[in-house]
């Protein structure tokens, strides 16, 4: 049934029912919000964005829009406190002769919904087809104070421009970037610009359409904000918790991610907290107040709901303000705190390192970079920590650190090299280490000299910069030695990648006659002239996979076997000894 009466059909008949799909943290599988999904409930031959675009053909996009947006709100009401709500917006609809402005509005106050906790998601397919519909749509909503999130970022060339004008919320990459983001190089290197560029723009980023444990490892190790996808929960009538398992899964792998073998130096962060004094949501505003005055060395107080949780904070500049003016105090002494606290504060896990924390802290907006970190574990407020403890200490591990990295190419030493091939003694969790080194390097630094081959080192570090992006860690040993220690046994892609980026890098470094003819003449170790191939690396990998190395003594055997093996091949050369 595919004529102009099949919308004012669905409309009549009430033939959609909205369904709602979980967006959770990434660091500790809390929810966020809940994304609300139309779907048709009456048999016809098309799915839910085939209608819109009929809709849209038959002058019924407004009537079916209203219909999903209306139902999506008033089923909003259900959900879990402090969850957001994310609605898409067809933001064809703001060319339909009967659309109404202000209809979001009216229904979320009709459902006593606050409008502070409704996201409104506009694809960015629309501005391929409509830039400027595209960017008016973006507009009318932020001028009514809606929070935007731009939805299947990535399908547009331009988008990064866009995302500096619009300056959305929230970002949310497509499925299209997601799947296989764990064996496809450019779709990681892709995200991981798009979560840099977002940190530095206060903008969260949402995963979608996360459906295996690859994918979701990988995201965790790009940094990426949020998730959502069937692995973490499929959409349903109900609003969903995840899974108790999965939740201490992502937990697990994020906190794997932030202990690196760079942070042999590294505390934990609530080695720094000192546990304060807390308020509860129900506690009545004058009182922090009176508090506050009489005792001028409290700058805040951290919230926990009824049952211990962290819920937000309440800062002197907060409670000051609220108390000042001529009717401030009538007005606000009876509030409570959970009606002025700040629910966006600043919350850690116990378990992050304090480098982490620091980089955390400084990405925040100027309003709030000073304030007090609160410290959670399991979402119960544990301890505070200030800006200035939090930096003293960064600073002294920072220099630490210094100490020990190489000075041509700036990646840990031997101390820190040691100090984590130590902690993985025993250890039962997958691990591979690569030790790599170049053939003909010494034939080339004799023949270039001392300052072409810094520039080759430096060019096999790049190399190993650019394709280590799942939090490996990188080292330089001395000389043409490096070592990279990796959480999985697979390999040989990254292997692969930076002998291709290497040699890409240090065709410049070689005269045009060299090159093509691929060696170069310099005198041997005994002085005799001698054609030398140009460099290439030879990587020796072990792992645990089915031994597991119980001291530095049995590690050093290994990789002296495998590295002897892969010197014997000719070019780029990878041996993995398991």
């Amino acid at each position: 049934m595919k004529d102009e009466k099949l919308i004012h059909k669905i409309v009549k008949e009430n033939c959609i029912n909205t369904i709602f799909q979980p967006i959770c943290s990434l660091e500790n599988g809390s929810i966020l919000g809940y994304e609300a999904l139309s779907r048709i409930n009456a048999p016809i031959d098309l799915n839910i964005e085939e209608l819109f675009e009929f809709a849209e053909k038959t002058d019924g996009l407004w009537d079916l829009e209203k219909m999903c947006r209306k139902k999506a709100i008033k089923n909003a009401q259900r959900r879990p406190e402090k969850s957001l709500i994310f609605l898409n917006i067809d933001a064809n609809i703001l060319n339909t002769p009967d659309f109404k402005s202000g209809f979001t509005s009216k229904n979320l106050k009709k459902y006593n919904i606050d409008g502070n906790d409704c996201i409104l998601e506009i694809t960015e397919k629309t501005a391929i087809k409509d830039e400027d519909l595209f960017l008016q749509t973006i507009s009318h909503y932020k001028n009514q104070n809606f929070k935007i999130a731009i939805d299947d970022f990535g399908s547009s060339y331009s988008g990064m421009n866009r995302v500096c004008f619009i300056q959305p919320d929230y970002l949310k990459i497509g499925i299209h970037l997601i799947s296989n983001i764990d064996s496809e190089f450019l779709k990681r290197s892709a995200v991981q610009s798009i979560v840099d560029f977002c940190k530095k723009s206060s903008i969260k980023v949402i995963a979608e359409g996360i459906e295996t444990l690859e994918e979701l490892k990988t995201l965790i190790h790009l940094n990426v904000d949020y998730g959502q996808g069937f692995y973490l929960a499929r959409p349903n009538k109900d609003f969903q918790e995840l899974d108790k398992e999965l939740v201490k899964e992502i937990k697990n792998i994020f906190n794997k991610k932030t202990y690196t073998p760079s942070q042999s130096f590294f505390t934990s962060i609530d080695k720094l907290g000192e546990k304060k004094e807390t308020v509860k949501t129900s506690d009545s505003c004058l009182d922090v107040y009176e508090r506050m005055k009489k005792d001028s060395d409290i700058t805040e107080f951290f919230v926990v709901d009824k049952n211990d949780k962290f819920a937000g904070v309440v800062t002197r500049n907060i409670i000051f303000e609220r108390f000042s003016g001529q009717y401030g105090f009538n007005l606000s002494r009876r509030m409570k705190v959970k009606d002025v606290m700040d629910k966006d504060c600043l919350r850690v896990d116990a378990a992050q390192c304090i480098d982490k924390v620091s980089t955390i802290a400084m990405d925040r907006d100027r309003e709030s970079i000073y304030d007090s970190i609160a410290i959670v574990s399991n979402d119960e407020y544990i301890s505070t920590v200030t800006v200035k403890d939090l930096l003293l200490s960064s600073v002294e591990m920072q220099i630490k650190r210094a100490s020990d990295s190489n000075p041509l190419t700036g990646l840990p030493g031997n101390l820190q090299i040691q100090h984590y091939i130590k902690s993985l003694s025993g250890s039962k969790d997958p691990w591979s280490i690569l030790y790599l080194d170049l053939d003909n390097f010494k034939a080339y630094n004799d023949s270039y000299g001392f300052n072409n081959g810094d520039l080759m080192l430096k060019a096999l570090s790049n190399s190993i910069k650019d394709n280590c992006i799942q939090d490996e860690f990188m080292g330089h040993i001395g000389g043409d030695d490096f070592v990279i220690i990796t959480n999985y046994y697979d390999v040989n892609p990254i292997c692969k990648n930076i002998c291709n980026s290497f040699n890409r890098l240090i065709k410049d470094l070689y005269t045009e006659v060299d090159w093509n003819r691929s060696y170069i003449i310099s005198r041997n170790r005994n002085g005799f002239v001698e054609e030398f191939p140009i460099a290439t690396i030879s990587i020796a990998v072990v792992n645990n996979k089915n031994e597991t190395i119980s001291n530095m003594n049995d590690f050093s055997l290994k990789i002296t076997e495998a590295k002897k093996l892969a010197k014997q091949k000719i070019g780029d050369s990878v041996v993995v000894l398991e």
